[in-house]
């Protein structure tokens, strides 16, 4: 139930408010002269005089409230009465304008229909040109895809008028928690799915596992010769992630996501997404994000503070810092050396892993050091097809998938006071992932990038744009209840009040002309100065013909 704070939608034009605005006026004014008449009814006998004067307008008012002060013998009352009746007119002209104010443009979304588009794209190595997407660092990611969903690029022509979202369903998880290979070493067994992280060349050597809880370990590799390993000095940002399906009955059982990340002293996080189709028709999606950190060793500790806001909270920085002081040793003299470092921790389909080597440069003669924190989110899952043609590209699919990226997330740098880039919490980072990944599993059977025929297929909900008004129902509320309160006022005085106490002087004139002449009523009479209707001087010119009443508060008057 809505409160009575929330803004009601209105489907109608400004014109068709003027004309409800102008009908609440008209009953509005209507029961201000309806409470006048029953004062007139059971007040003093200037009292049918304050009603008149009311309906007369603002000028007559003042004037004659103004006379009427100066004048001793009229009662009080009758001097509050026409301040009332001005106040009362008063609202009762300017409420309308008051009502208006708190109405504001507005639109709501009609009843979506179910509209596929399949866009053409332009291929790069492991993703589609225009596909990366920049959020701020403390902006939504979600609102990020969102937006990348509904940019040119995904949706190029879309209609004007209407609202395009995609659609999005739930997802029945297969696995909600997974075992973990790293490096070919069993780190935990979960309840049937496997995710396996493996870095290429010759790392699994003299491997030393440290079991710090049930779901967190340490990992060194020490002392790897890298004379032949040309891409050694680039790990750990450059391997490879599988994730396996126990319900794939097909020896294709595992879906492959490379990690990979551009090779440059430090790189912003950004948050890799991706899709694939089991040939048992389930769905796996995985969300990366990555942090690359690279320098020399002695200034490892002085980076990761810089990096990292959770530097002296997170676990996995702490133990890294750590180990890279304490368990790293060169290789005997001549030889390049190479130790690779794994700091990690698995929660239900989560991984975090902060993976750092630390190596010896021969050419340059220097000790460097390459880190990269990972946090993983993966999803296995049913979920329904709603569309003929996605059901059409997802059996094709199942023989032969590319293994690159939907789409990309790059978080814009925030900057410091000296102009360094802010620190960034790993945290954040991991409800990131965890809430890309959840979204991407949401559109599972929606969003599709298919890399053998170039093509982007999106499932939308377009909905019509209707324009509309909207008003808080506190004051649509408030509007009724006077408006009802006002038509029973005026009629029900009508009915039970009646003339002359509802009549206005020439109504009551064109009555009384009318007994005598015998003219039906309401209609139009002739008028002519002074005071002269249908050729009836309403008062004489003379003041000695005036009844003696009248001349007596003539009389009155001017000795006032």
């Amino acid at each position: 139930m809505p409160a009575l704070t929330d803004k009601i939608f209105l489907p109608i034009s400004i014109f068709v408010l003027n004309v409800v605005l102008a009908a609440f006026k008209f009953v509005l004014a209507n029961a201000v002269g309806a409470c006048f008449a029953i004062y007139a009814m059971r007040g003093c006998e200037y009292a049918k005089s304050v009603g008149w004067i009311q309906s007369s307008g603002y000028r007559e008012m003042i004037k004659t409230s103004y006379n009427t002060s100066k004048r001793k013998n009229v009662p009080g009352s009758v001097k509050w009465a026409l301040i009332v009746a001005f106040i009362a007119t008063l609202v009762a002209n300017f409420l309308d304008k008051g009502i208006a104010s708190f109405v504001s443009p507005g639109f709501r979304l009609g009843q979506p229909k179910e509209d596929l588009v399949i866009s053409p794209q332009v291929s790069l190595i492991w993703m589609f040109s225009g596909w990366n997407f920049v959020v701020p660092v403390n902006g939504s990611v979600v609102g990020a895809m969102e937006r990348a969903l509904n940019s040119s690029i995904a949706n190029p022509r879309p209609e004007d008028g209407y609202v395009y979202s995609p659609v999005i369903s739930d997802y029945t998880p297969v696995c909600t928690d997974f075992g973990l290979d790293f490096q070919g070493e069993i780190m935990r067994n979960g309840t049937g799915c496997l995710v396996k992280i493996f870095f290429p060349a010759r790392l699994n050597r003299t491997l030393v596992k440290t079991e710090r809880s049930p779901n967190r370990w340490s990992m060194i590799v020490a002392t790897i010769p890298m004379k032949s390993d040309v891409v050694m000095n680039e790990q750990p940002a450059w391997g490879f992630l599988y994730f396996m399906d126990p319900n794939s009955l097909s020896s294709k059982t595992d879906a492959c996501f490379f990690l990979q990340d551009y090779q440059d002293n430090y790189t912003y996080p950004r948050t890799s997404i991706a899709k694939y189709i089991y040939v048992n028709g389930e769905f796996a999606v995985v969300a990366m994000t990555m942090t690359r950190l690279r320098g020399l060793r002695d200034e490892y500790d002085l980076k990761f503070a810089n990096t990292f806001s959770t530097y002296h909270s997170d676990d996995l920085i702490m133990t890294m810092n750590e180990t890279i002081r304490t368990k790293t040793t060169p290789a005997p003299p001549g030889q390049e050396w190479q130790n690779l470092i794994a700091e990690i921790r698995v929660a239900n389909s989560t991984v975090d892993a902060f993976v750092c080597t630390v190596y010896y440069e021969e050419i340059s003669d220097r000790e460097m050091f390459l880190c990269v924190y990972y946090t993983i989110t993966m999803h296995i899952f049913n979920q329904p097809v709603r569309n003929s043609q996605i059901q059409l590209l997802i059996e094709r699919m199942k023989s032969s998938q590319f293994p690159g990226r939907h789409m990309v997330l790059e978080y814009f740098p925030e900057f410091t006071k000296d102009n360094t880039l802010a620190p960034i919490s790993t945290m954040k980072l991991r409800n990131d992932t965890v809430a890309v990944a959840d979204y991407m599993a949401r559109i599972g059977s929606t969003f599709f990038a298919d890399f053998s025929e170039n093509k982007v297929y999106i499932l939308y909900d377009k909905a019509e744009i209707e324009v509309g008004l909207e008003i808080p129902l506190w004051v649509l509320i408030a509007a009724g209840i006077i408006t009802l309160f006002s038509l029973c006022v005026w009629q029900l005085t009508h009915w039970l009040v009646g003339p002359p106490h509802t009549s206005t002087l020439y109504s009551i004139v064109r009555t009384r002309l009318a007994e005598t002449s015998g003219t039906p009523v309401p209609r139009l009479m002739r008028f002519k100065l002074p005071l002269m209707f249908e050729g009836v001087n309403l008062l004489p010119d003379q003041v000695e013909h005036l009844p003696d009443e009248a001349e007596t508060l003539l009389e009155d008057t001017k000795s006032e």
